[in-house]
């Protein structure tokens, strides 16, 4: 009997498309086994998923602890120290443990160098998920992974390319490739002259989002397949706060705001939000589970919750101000909600840029992210037919997607083919 073992890393929303996928697929009568960290275990528990735990609660809290996990420059030393390099190993100890024949297929993301490494060493079926496009260099199309960044038509490949080798050299290979390679060399395996060669498994890709949303790029990794935005985010799985409905029923449509799930030090962020919630006069959320972070007394129709599946509430928001992950992002375009973000680091920047181009939603660097300024930013949001409008036609446009759907699809044909 075949087994589809999901290896996701990182917060709720890098995890929640893996739990939709282990849903669909057991709903599919297939087994499928979610192998993360101990954190999502009583998440999984609650959707009936199987579950492999290979780190430790205290481990993960020291990443989400550390400030500079989202900052643009330090990011990658951080994500290095405190993630990528420990759950390489706990990925390929866990895999080696579980003993895995050819029936079982393995499903990882790009910070899945573990599953990689056991691919290579026990040649067993691996198939990458990519949840955004920026992960897909192209020196055709490029993604936007900095906001100094030269693009444009008119902008060389060769310069691009330069551009994505320094910076990738500088943000993640210099932490990195020493690790890496000293595991490889232990595997017996030959070394990697870049980490990035690590990001995708040569036998097929799916892709997360749309076409229309990152066209395919002619040199990016083959064979790839677009199946679409997951949008899976707990609904009907973790309960809706008791005051929720009293809330929005009491009111106008609230503006939402969230730095992301793990986000544990978004102090500034907070304050500019209240700021701008008083000088507009209008109603916010304020979505977090670290509470603590937030201002000590808020203003009358701001509230704080912490945590509201998005399907069911943006539909009735206002507007949603976030860090630009690619969950937010696609569940604002399905609820034809205008957007604004504040990119941090990662494919933060990208997803933003994609989202000023389709005009439903707009960009503010973390730099300017300030009260007058973001009032100033979602009052003409809030206001400008045209991206109401937009956002209109995008919602139209969601209306064919189903990710999650064609993802467990393509996994099983994959499966299939698979000796």
């Amino acid at each position: 009997m075949q087994t589809i073992y999901l290896f996701p890393a990182g917060s709720h929303g890098d995890v929640h498309p893996y739990l939709g996928l282990a849903c669909e697929l057991q709903r599919r009568g297939i087994q499928a086994t979610l192998v993360t960290s101990g954190l999502y275990h009583d998440l999984a528990e609650r959707c009936g998923v199987p579950f492999v735990e290979i780190s430790n609660r205290e481990q993960d809290r020291r990443l989400l602890d550390d400030p500079d996990i989202w900052h643009p420059l330090r990011s990658g030393r951080a994500l290095a120290k405190h993630l990528v390099v420990r759950l390489m190993r706990e990925q390929f100890e866990a895999i080696a443990r579980l003993k895995l024949g050819p029936e079982s297929v393995l499903v990882g993301s790009a910070l899945g160098f573990g599953v990689r490494l056991a691919h290579e060493v026990f040649g067993l079926p691996y198939l990458s998920l990519h949840l955004q496009p920026a992960i897909l260099w192209s020196q055709h199309q490029s993604p936007l992974l900095s906001r100094r960044t030269l693009l444009g038509d008119r902008v060389p490949r060769w310069l691009k390319q330069l551009q994505y080798r320094v910076g990738f050299w500088l943000m993640f290979d210099r932490h990195l490739r020493t690790e890496v390679n000293a595991y490889r060399r232990e595997l017996n395996l030959a070394p990697v002259k870049s980490c990035a060669e690590m990001f995708h498994s040569p036998l097929g890709i799916c892709a997360m989002f749309p076409e229309w949303f990152a066209a395919r790029q002619p040199d990016w990794p083959q064979p790839l397949t677009f199946c679409g935005f997951p949008l899976w985010d707990e609904r009907g799985i973790t309960p809706l706060p008791e005051d929720l409905e009293n809330y929005l029923h009491g009111g106008t449509p609230p503006v939402v705001f969230t730095p992301g799930t793990g986000h544990t030090h978004a102090q500034k962020f907070w304050r500019a939000a209240v700021d701008a919630c008083r000088r507009l006069k209008i109603r916010g959320m304020l979505l977090t589970r670290f509470p603590d972070q937030l201002p000590g007394e808020l203003p009358e129709g701001v509230r704080h919750f912490d945590y509201v599946p998005f399907s069911q509430l943006l539909p009735r928001a206002a507007a949603v101000v976030h860090h630009g992950g690619i969950g937010t992002l696609s569940q604002a375009l399905a609820a034809g909600t205008p957007q604004l973000i504040t990119p941090l680091a990662y494919d933060q920047p990208d997803n933003a840029a994609r989202v000023q181009r389709l005009g439903v939603g707009d960009l503010l660097w973390p730099n300017h992210f300030t009260g007058p300024r973001l009032a100033s930013k979602l009052q003409r949001l809030l206001n400008d037919p045209t991206v109401t409008s937009a956002c209109q036609k995008q919602r139209a446009a969601m209306q064919s997607n189903n990710g999650i759907a064609k993802a467990c699809d393509a996994i099983q044909d994959f499966g299939k083919q698979s000796p």
